[in-house]
């Protein structure tokens, strides 16, 4: 793995998903997988907090988080012995790295492509397109997410695998509470604005709070509520019934476990991995009928066409007024995530490196 993106991230999906497969590697020589270190500073909450994989692949943590791209723009083109390179991101400066070498990209979405708006100042760097023309194999997390490359790119050369992700073993239902949560709350997770979608969530809450009166909705991450949210907020009269919260990583299995419903609105999803972590939670689980969340979700989740408040608010009535459908619910969620398990996901991976490397 080129540690690309442990230079860009301090947290997020995709260095998540590379955490967690060299967690397996690490942890299991029969998957025949062995890592190169990284031998860089980061600031990533996730490899940092791995405290083994932090010393096998030689990380330190970084000061600032600009020093940790800084550094990796400027250090010197990487030529140690490998079989294969999994390209981690897509910065245009690593694209000369491991010369020779057979190189598997993964494509976790086609948001930048398909979603111009949202592009972050590390788009601008970066080249998606050149990393899947080079690639030996490309690797796409979802059906939706390899049918969008196809869209987009047109014919891939490549051979295309698609591996979903998995779920870390800690989501699961617990009866412990998240300190200063309500008891009764609808559950929203991530950033919130654009194809996120989450006023379609907010819009339907006072529809439900005629009926549910007591119901809260906690939107957990995405940063603090925007003056603009806030007045929108005020103006539907949910003052102090909507709240947002900042939790650590080891509360989120109780904030999910805790909802009455997790509601996933979200326009596009390469994969979706809160949906697949609150079903493992047993939390009953509403998303929206777009791209990969089908594919995630299957017959274990409710669904509501994109930005259908009507529809959202029908499906979370279901799930509200009948206990019996809850608990239904709540254990097809947990049955469908136990097919979905970072120990499979890392097989596939490693059989993808076998290929590339006979390529």
């Amino acid at each position: 793995m080129d540690g690309q993106i442990f230079a860009v991230q301090e947290h997020g999906g995709i260095s998540r998903m590379f955490v967690e497969l060299a967690d397996q590697f690490v942890h299991d020589p029969d998957l025949g997988v062995s890592l190169e270190p990284f031998s860089m500073v980061t600031r990533n909450h996730y490899l940092l907090s791995e405290s083994h994989l932090a010393e096998h692949l030689r990380v330190r943590p970084a000061r600032w988080q600009h020093l940790t791209l800084a550094r990796y723009l400027a250090r010197p083109h990487r030529a140690m012995h490998a079989d294969v390179v999994h390209s981690t991101f897509y910065l245009t400066r690593a694209l000369r790295d491991f010369p020779g070498r057979p190189h598997v990209v993964t494509v976790h979405d086609m948001i930048p492509e398909l979603f111009p708006d949202s592009r972050r100042r590390a788009d601008r760097i970066t080249d998606k397109r050149r990393y899947v023309d080079q690639a030996a194999h490309v690797i796409c997390v979802s059906e939706s997410t390899k049918a969008d490359l196809l869209h987009v790119f047109g014919d891939v050369q490549a051979p295309i695998s698609v591996i979903p992700h998995g779920v870390n073993p800690r989501f699961k239902p617990t009866d412990a509470r998240v300190p200063g949560f309500p008891h009764d709350y609808l559950l929203y997770v991530g950033k919130r604005d654009g194809y996120k979608d989450a006023a379609t969530l907010i819009n339907a809450l006072p529809h439900l709070r005629s009926e549910f009166p007591s119901l809260i909705l906690v939107l957990v991450g995405g940063g603090p509520l925007t003056a603009t949210e806030q007045r929108h907020i005020a103006k539907l009269g949910l003052s102090g019934r909507v709240m947002q919260r900042s939790i650590s990583d080891t509360d989120m299995p109780a904030a999910y476990a805790g909802a009455r419903a997790f509601v996933f609105p979200s326009r596009y999803e390469g994969f979706g991995l809160p949906a697949i972590e609150g079903m493992a939670c047993g939390v009953p689980v509403i998303l929206a009928r777009s791209s990969s969340l089908p594919e995630v979700g299957g017959s274990a989740a409710l669904y509501f066409s994109p930005g259908n408040q009507l529809e959202l608010i029908e499906a979370a009535h279901k799930i509200l007024s009948n206990s019996d459908t809850a608990r239904a619910m709540g254990r097809a969620g947990r049955e469908r995530a136990m097919g979905f398990t970072w120990k499979s996901s890392a097989i596939q991976v490693a059989s993808v490196y076998r290929q590339a490397k006979n390529v």
